[in-house]
């Protein structure tokens, strides 16, 4: 008790912020011992830090125990298992160290003592809650280590998607050898499909299928794990949520591989040809291709220091003034799009009158806008010009009005070149399309992909629930895959205890354990059951869940099984068979005590009958109504003579082998008790009289 004293005054213990802005106020050097409250101030510095204070400090040191759980300003230090020393001075932080080692501690506790005693002026101080440089170090190794992990993540993550892909595309290029894909794009619809095969009859293809399927950018990912000529990004991007033309087709390798007969196949989609001299067309003339590029203008906001110069505007000025001017080079400059030229020149044109069409009211520059306005050619129409004037005035105030409004961030405009149709160059990218999007096609092969793992949140509670918390999990085991011991609910701070309650029971404890689940989040009451049970975290959504799993439950983690399972089943066993079992090992005693005192009772040979038949006597016994010690006796003995049909009807002495059997039995005064019951008796002579009634 005199140590756990000394101890005390020794050292101050801080729990509050305003013991703590108190305890700031002392001169001299403080020096704070920072503990989190599941862990506990360290215990084994303070011989030497009373050895500091006596000999050197003296008045001018001061320690004290600080509980970062509930002070502001160390809230940061709370969870953390190793010792935190924090050295302040004037109401700042000048030092701070972390871990047990005693030399390096005193050292550094007398360096700084020896500046306050010699006030030493500080360069460098620091508030309370401000990370000192020490701490800025560790946060960028933890932030390098989270990092590092999280990649590794993601590459193991992907390997495994690659391996699987591969090993699936292997078995379609196996089994389905002459078979490829064509992507066509939106341009091209379903009523063109009898004009996109006349191309493919001179190269001996087959269209087997061909559908129209909405496609996603997620889908392109996996088709382009290994393509060598994949679709750019920002063509891909406008391509998401669109529907698009895409054929099955079955390829005579004869003439060639696959892709080199899709790629052929394409091209004679896509050229022009020249076509000879006709009656309408003496000369040879240029006819465009079947299909072509089609050009998709979209806005996209433009960056932080971000500077855009729209080239495509240019052109369509320059186009718009060689057609001004009449030098008939548009159809020339827009040759690109290649039978979309009406198409696209039409809105360009469109676009450009409706933009002077805005400009000339307010403008004024257009010549018809005197004309079309009237008011400034017809004189003496005074009040005319004033709603005018009060019109302009409005205007104004809109404009003002529009000024107050937030402004729209800058955007651009990007023309994306949409390819009228798509062939892969290498026959794995065939299989992964066919796996995308044909995979009805594989399923004589192929077997059906694994399920998505469901999504799932975290689950902790206190460890000393765990009797509770398992009782709900072995009832809902499908969705509760994964659970284990930690030492802490934070997942970049917990360290595996144990991955099985059994192992569990069986490792040190702490009151900061927890148990932890992976719960899949499913429509039933297995997460209701578990929040009676009050969680000390859970998840905020499944997103969140997902990463913290993966922090708890590693694609390494094996759970142990539990032990506990087979003996439950034997005992249940054992209790279905219990009473059957009694009954057979009382009834042989019973059946013993007869033939001890009763030659006459073994009439006949009767009594051996008797042993073979205990158990259905047993049985029968049990079938019958509640009675007495005396009466169960009673129901047992007239079914060990009564081997034959008509045994009911005789056994009138029964009663009187009754009483022999408690006469065996009955020390106590329980033999005069069942006499009370006896009142019943008759009730079970009133089947005596039945056999005459029949």
């Amino acid at each position: 008790m005199a140590k756990k004293a000394a101890q005390q005054q020794l050292q101050a213990d801080i729990q509050t912020d305003e013991d703590l802005e108190r305890f700031m106020e002392r001169p001299g050097l403080l020096v704070l011992d920072v503990y989190s409250e599941w862990c506990g101030p360290c215990l084994g510095m303070v011989g030497s830090l009373r050895k500091v204070k006596l000999e050197i400090g003296g008045d001018n040191l001061h320690l004290a125990i600080c509980k970062s759980d509930t002070i502001t300003s160390l809230k940061r230090f709370n969870k953390r298992s190793e010792p935190i020393w924090l050295f302040v001075t004037g109401g700042k932080a000048v030092n701070l160290m972390f871990g047990s080692d005693v030399p390096k501690l005193v050292g550094l506790l007398t360096r700084e003592l020896e500046k306050v005693l010699q006030r030493q002026a500080r360069q460098v101080t620091y508030r309370m809650d401000e990370l000192q440089p020490i701490e800025v170090e560790q946060q960028r190794i933890k932030m390098e280590a989270i990092e590092r992990a999280e990649r590794i993540e993601r590459e193991i993550k992907h390997k495994k998607q690659v391996d699987y892909l591969t090993q699936v595309t292997d078995s379609i290029m196996e089994n389905m050898p002459d078979i490829g894909v064509t992507v066509f794009g939106p341009q091209v619809n379903r009523d063109m499909f009898k004009k996109l095969t006349e191309p493919a009859e001179p190269l001996k293809m087959q269209c087997k299928d061909r559908r129209v399927i909405q496609v996603s950018s997620d889908q392109f990912e996996v088709v382009n794990f290994s393509c060598k000529n994949p679709m750019p990004p920002d063509v891909i991007e406008q391509l998401d949520g669109k529907e698009l033309l895409m054929c099955f087709w079955k390829i005579d390798e004869s003439i060639g591989t696959v892709p080199n007969v899709l790629m052929a196949y394409a091209n004679e989609l896509t050229k022009e040809r020249v076509a000879p001299p006709n009656e309408d067309i003496p000369e040879e003339h240029v006819i465009p291709p079947i299909i072509a590029t089609m050009k998709m203008k979209i806005e996209v906001e433009l960056k932080e220091g971000e500077v855009w110069v729209e080239e495509v505007s240019s052109e369509e000025e320059a186009r718009l003034l060689n057609q001004a001017k009449g030098k008939g080079k548009s159809k020339s400059v827009v040759h690109e799009d290649a039978g979309h030229v009406a198409e696209e020149e039409a809105p360009d044109l469109d676009a450009e009158e409706e933009v002077s069409e805005e400009e000339s009211p307010g403008g004024g520059a257009e010549p018809g806008g005197d004309v079309m306005g009237g008011f400034p050619s017809m004189p003496g129409f005074d009040m005319e010009l004033d709603a005018g004037d009060e019109v302009a005035e409005d205007e104004e105030e809109v404009q003002e009005v529009k000024e107050e409004e937030p402004p729209k961030p800058l955007t651009r405009t990007k023309t994306v070149k949409m390819p009228p149709i798509w062939v892969a160059n290498n026959r794995r990218t065939h299989a992964a399309l066919i796996y995308v999007f044909f995979r009805g096609q594989t399923s004589g092969f192929l077997p059906p992909d694994p399920k998505p793992e469901p999504p799932h949140v975290i689950m902790a509670f206190d460890a000393s629930k765990r009797k509770e918390i398992m009782h709900v999990v072995d009832r809902h085991k499908d969705d509760v895959p994964l659970y284990g011991y930690f030492s802490s609910a934070e997942p970049d701070e917990a360290e595996l205890i144990a991955n099985s309650t059994d192992k569990y029971e069986g490792s040190p404890k702490s009151a900061s354990d927890k148990i932890v689940l992976k719960v899949n989040k499913v429509q039933s009451n297995m997460m209701l059951s578990l929040v009676s049970y009050g969680p000390s975290y859970v998840s905020p959504n499944v997103t969140v869940g997902k990463d913290e799993a993966l922090k708890f439950f590693p694609e390494d983690y094996k759970p142990q099984e539990e032990v506990v399972v087979e003996p439950e089943k034997k005992k249940k066993r054992s209790k279905k068979s219990q009473d059957i079992r009694e009954s057979v090992e009382t009834e042989p005693a019973t059946a013993a005590a007869p033939p001890a005192e009763a030659p006459p009772a073994a009439e006949g040979g009767e009594a051996a009958t008797a042993e073979g038949e205990a158990p259905l006597a047993a049985v029968e016994g049990e079938a019958g109504p509640p009675a007495g010690d005396g009466e169960a006796v009673a129901a047992v003995e007239p079914t060990f003579e009564g081997g034959a049909a008509e045994a009911p009807a005789p056994e009138a002495p029964a009663p009187e082998a009754a009483p022999e059997a408690p006469k065996e039995e009955a020390p106590p005064a329980e033999v005069t008790e069942p006499e009370a019951p006896e009142v019943p008796a008759p009730a079970a002579a009133d089947p005596a009289p039945e056999p005459p009634a029949e």
